[in-house]
C-alpha cells in the first residue's frame, strides 16, 4: 500500500511509514462505497462481481447498485464481467461513488471513481440517502478463493469448437471445460486440477492432461485470446504450481 501523507509504498502491514515517520493510515473508522452498475439488465446472469480485498465478493446486476462499508485506509477492488476483469486501489477517507460499466464494443470494464469530498452536498445527500448495506455473497477470511465457490455452475463461456474431426460445442466452466459433440450426448469434460499445461499453436488450445492425454480444441479467432486468458488463470489458480506455455 501507499503512505497517506508521503504517498511512497510500504508494507500492508505497516502502521507507520518508514520513510516519513508517520501514521500510515488515518484513525480506523468506516465508510460507504456505493456501487453503481450502468448499462441494461437483459440476462439475469449478466452480473458484475465486486471483489474486496480478495476476501468479499459482492454481485450487482446492471441497472442496479449496491453498498458496502469498510475501513479507512487502502483497499483494493476487482471488478468482473464474465470473463473481464478490472482491478483497482481506492483509498479510503470518505465515502466513495464508483460507477461501472461493461463496454460491449471495446470488451473492456469502465469505471468512474467519485468521493464525497469530489461531490456537492446535496448531490453527496441523493447519493447515500437511506443507503442500504448489502451482505457479501461469499466471505472468507483467509483470502484463499476456490474457484468452484465463486463461479456458479453455468458456463462463463460457450463457443462453437472443433476437436479432432468432431464438431460440437465447448463450455468453459469455473472449474472444468465441457466439449459436446453434436452426434454423441455425453459430454467430454475436463476438470482443470487434471491439467499439468495448456499451450496454444494455430487457432488452437492444447490441453495437457495427467496420464499423457492431450486435448486439443479449435475455436474462432474473436474469443480465442480471451478464452486463453481465461483457462490459464483458472488453471494456475487450481494448480498454482504448474506452468503455462504461452
Amino acid at each position: 500500500m501507499r503512505c497517506s501523507n508521503c504517498g511512497e509504498m510500504i508494507s500492508d502491514r505497516a502502521n507507520f511509514c518508514p520513510i516519513c515517520g508517520k501514521k500510515a493510515t488515518p484513525d480506523a473508522g468506516e465508510y460507504l462505497v456505493k456501487i453503481a452498475c450502468q448499462g441494461q439488465r437483459d440476462d439475469e446472469n449478466n452480473v458484475m462481481r465486486v471483489f474486496l480485498d480478495d476476501n468479499k465478493l459482492y454481485e450487482v446486476k446492471p441497472g442496479e447498485s449496491i453498498c458496502f462499508s469498510a475501513g479507512a485506509g487502502f483497499h483494493n477492488l476487482k471488478f468482473r464481467y464474465k470473463i473481464r476483469s478490472k482491478p483497482i486501489q481506492i483509498f479510503l477517507s470518505s465515502n466513495y461513488l464508483i460507477k461501472v460499466y461493461y463496454n460491449p464494443l471495446t470488451g473492456l470494464i469502465e469505471t468512474a471513481v467519485t468521493s464525497v469530498s469530489d461531490m456537492d452536498d446535496s448531490e453527496a445527500e441523493d447519493e447515500f440517502k437511506d443507503t442500504f448495506i448489502n451482505e457479501p455473497v461469499v466471505s472468507s477470511d483467509e483470502k484463499n478463493w476456490a474457484v468452484s465457490d465463486i463461479d456458479k455452475d453455468r458456463p462463463e463461456y460457450e463457443v462453437l469448437a472443433t476437436s479432432g474431426f468432431k464438431e460440437g460445442v465447448l463450455s468453459i466452466f469455473g472449474e472444468r471445460c465441457e466439449f459436446k459433440c453434436k452426434s454423441t450426448p455425453k459430454a467430454e469434460i475436463i476438470y482443470y486440477k487434471n491439467v499439468r499445461a495448456i499451450k496454444r499453436r494455430m487457432g488452437t488450445i492444447t490441453l495437457e492432461c495427467e496420464g499423457k492425454i492431450h486435448k486439443v480444441y479449435s475455436i474462432p479467432k474473436d474469443s480465442y485470446n480471451e478464452i486463453m486468458v481465461y483457462l490459464t488463470n483458472h488453471i494456475e489458480a487450481l494448480k498454482p504450481n504448474q506452468s503455462a506455455d504461452l
